[in-house]
């Protein structure tokens, strides 16, 4: 801490060079965290995913919706718990046009979608109101309306009274904890639905299904899969993890996108850094000489250049690091979730701190190794 003033006052020898390249640091150490933010909010989702849960599907998108007696015999696999059928259900509302409903059963929904969750309350007025309707908060404001009202909607699948008009009370609020973004989603009764649709009754779109062992997720879903092996609707069964993972892939190699980004602006930091500590520890050659004509070795130079570069870095890395979790909410709604994590923050320090590591190095170690007299005559 002595030589701390010592310090101070070279990184402020030139203050606008020291200030222009700690702006530089603080907005490539913004982009890092942000960057880093998203392959930790894609690691997080997919962790978070519940390997309990599987999503039977037809294996052709827009394939033919497969039987609801398919219940039956997904639940004599080995393995299986409980077992939800889950169908669309399309309709608009005032400003809410295209909304999508599923019509499943709301507690097994539940239990096996853990991004989503309704309060006993609510799951009880499910199970007494067929026509019932749980919906985002974000989306019963679109609706304009709240719990306990009714609401009338439009829709192209007709009801068996060939009319497209389906009426719901709404009963509960679906809570989102771990979106940051605005969820519109509705649940409705998979049973009400069957009955009064037109097309497709008595089929599903996708079946929810929870086993009680997840080591064995790919065997169960082996054997849930021959089950509609040979017929017009053959199906893939993923995990809700194995589902994660293929959203992130369908989005892209987005680790190496971010990775390759961060890399190129890292890159890039080091050589400006690099070549402004060289310019400033040039410039005060002579006093590093006179340090080691009183006695300091040349680690002593070595330790305090090391530490004009620390005292470079990691306040201005510290503060775009910071700005990145102040602004990473703004884009939530683009990618979901940004988590600027204390890890994230300990990564980003540590590597702020080798980059400053590496753009004192040589300077540092060839004024340590230089001559004193050879210094002294330096301008």
């Amino acid at each position: 801490m002595r030589f701390l003033p010592l310090v101070w006052v070279g990184l402020w020898r030139r203050p606008v060079r020291t200030v222009l390249t700690a702006i530089c640091i603080a907005i490539a150490f913004v982009l890092l965290g942000l960057l880093q933010g998203v392959n930790a909010g894609f690691e997080q989702a997919i962790e978070r995913a519940n390997r309990n849960a599987l999503v039977v599907q037809t294996r052709v998108r827009g394939g033919a919706p497969m039987p609801i007696s398919a219940v039956e015999d997904i639940r004599k696999v080995p393995g299986v718990t409980d077992v939800a059928p889950r169908a669309y259900f399309y309709y608009s509302h005032g400003e809410a046009e295209g909304v999508g409903a599923l019509a499943t059963q709301p507690d097994v929904f539940f239990r096996l979608m853990t991004t989503f969750a309704a309060s006993p309350a609510s799951l009880d007025a499910m199970r007494r109101t067929r026509s019932g309707m749980l919906a985002t908060a974000p989306l019963l404001e679109a609706l304009h309306r709240k719990v306990g009202d009714t609401v009338t909607v439009r829709s192209e699948m007709l009801k068996t009274d060939r009319s497209g008009a389906w009426t719901f009370e709404i009963v509960g609020v679906i809570e989102t904890p771990e979106v940051k973004a605005p969820s519109y989603v509705s649940l409705i009764n998979y049973d009400y639905f069957n009955e009064y649709r037109v097309q497709n009754r008595s089929t599903a779109d996708a079946f929810y299904v929870r086993i009680n062992d997840p080591t064995k997720a790919v065997t169960t879903s082996k054997a849930i899969d021959r089950i509609f092996a040979n017929s017009s609707h053959e199906t893939r069964t993923r995990s809700q993890q194995g589902r994660a993972e293929s959203a992130a892939k369908q989005l892209g190699d987005v680790k190496f996108f971010t990775n390759a980004v961060i890399g190129s602006v890292l890159f890039t930091l080091a050589f400006l850094t690099g070549n402004t500590l060289r310019q400033s520890l040039q410039d005060r050659s002579r006093e590093f000489a006179v340090l080691k004509a009183m006695g300091y070795s040349g680690g002593h130079v070595l330790g305090l250049a090391f530490a004009e570069a620390l005292l470079l870095y990691l306040p201005p890395a510290l503060l775009g690091l910071a700005t990145a979790r102040l602004i990473a909410p703004l884009w939530a709604e683009t990618f979901s979730r940004i988590v600027v994590s204390l890890e994230v923050a300990v990564a980003g320090l540590i590597c702020a701190a080798c980059l400053a590591f590496i753009g004192a190095v040589l300077p540092a170690s060839s004024l340590s190794r230089m001559p004193v007299a050879l210094a002294l005559r330096r301008r």
